[in-house]
């Protein structure tokens, strides 16, 4: 009993060795960059050596969520702009803030620009959700631009926000964006409508349960650079182009058979993941029209299938509707 008593003793002195603390500052700067800056500065209290740590750290990740108010949120901001060492350049910053602050946090948010522009600039992540969709994304561009860091924004993220026609993408080193959610404003029977033209830096792009109005308009998704492709259940009732010749992975799914194929041009496609709605007659079944919605379905699909025989592996399953 005395052997097993001593072992214990032993086993809790070495689950409480700090081994963070005897990290270089460097490798401890890398680690908190992970994390939200709340978070970081918390780690102050901790011990002696931890106190001005969080002032170092390049990272400024900033998330209006885990605070209770606004009022909290932009002034644990304005204490962390103010409080942090003034020589060490901003490497990167996360804004991740609900649409219905917005209104209240744009200065806040034109001062955290202004001060990255002010100390190196760096690679900035933006997220930005809104349930309201009262979240316009051109708004948003024209106060990244106006402070002079468009170029140095990497990631973008829009979640229930609305994309204005005469938006135009400002951001030329942008290489990963995502939109969820998020609705298009209509555009002409005819007009061509190619959102993603002035991004050439592109690689990743996802539009998950989007919607674009207007079912006359000629929409086309390319990018030069684009390497990784996810559209799901995008809704809309025209047919679309993807033009992309550098793709390598495609991700297509879609759970309404009524939802038109889209056209591909893809000539380094290597894996493509195709889920689709499958045509299964259920209004009239025999009749001359639903017999002809099934062959003009059918042709549609083996142009679709023609479209991927460059890629190396294909996953296809169908969904009954």
């Amino acid at each position: 009993m005395a052997g097993s008593s001593q072992e214990s003793k032993k086993l809790k002195r070495i689950h409480a060795v700090d081994r963070l603390s005897g990290l270089p500052d460097s490798i401890l700067h890398h680690i908190l960059s992970f994390l939200d800056t709340k978070s970081v500065v918390r780690t102050s209290l901790l011990a002696r050596r931890w106190r001005c740590l969080w002032k170092h750290v390049p990272a400024l990740n900033f998330i209006q969520t885990s605070f209770p108010n606004l009022s909290s949120f932009t002034k644990h901001i304005n204490k962390v702009l103010s409080l942090r060492f003034q020589t060490i350049p901003v490497g990167s910053i996360t804004f991740d803030i609900c649409g219905d602050k917005w209104g209240g946090a744009m200065k806040t948010f034109e001062k955290i620009m202004k001060y990255a522009d002010s100390h190196g600039g760096g690679l900035y992540h933006l997220s930005f959700v809104d349930d309201k969709f009262q979240f316009e994304i051109g708004g948003i561009s024209d106060v990244i631009a106006a402070s002079h860091c468009n170029e140095s924004v990497k990631t973008l993220m829009f979640r229930k926000c609305t994309l204005k026609r005469e938006f135009g993408w400002r951001f030329n080193l942008l290489t990963t964006l995502e939109l969820c959610q998020c609705r298009l404003d209509p555009y002409p029977v005819g007009e061509l409508f190619d959102p993603f033209a002035n991004l050439p830096c592109l690689m990743y792009l996802k539009l998950l349960h989007c919607i674009l109005y207007s079912s006359g308009s000629r929409v086309m998704i390319s990018g030069l650079q684009l390497l990784d492709l996810k559209i799901e259940c995008l809704n809309f009732n025209g047919v679309y182009e993807v033009t992309a010749p550098k793709l390598k992975s495609l991700c297509l799914w879609s759970y309404d058979f009524e939802r038109r194929l889209p056209i591909l041009n893809l000539p380094a496609l290597d894996h493509a993941n195709i889920r689709l709605g499958w045509f299964v007659p259920y209004r009239n079944a025999g009749s001359k029209e639903d017999s002809a919605g099934s062959k003009e379905y059918n042709r549609a699909f083996m142009k679709f299938l023609q479209d991927l025989q460059n890629a190396e592996c294909l996953q296809l399953r169908f969904n009954k509707v």
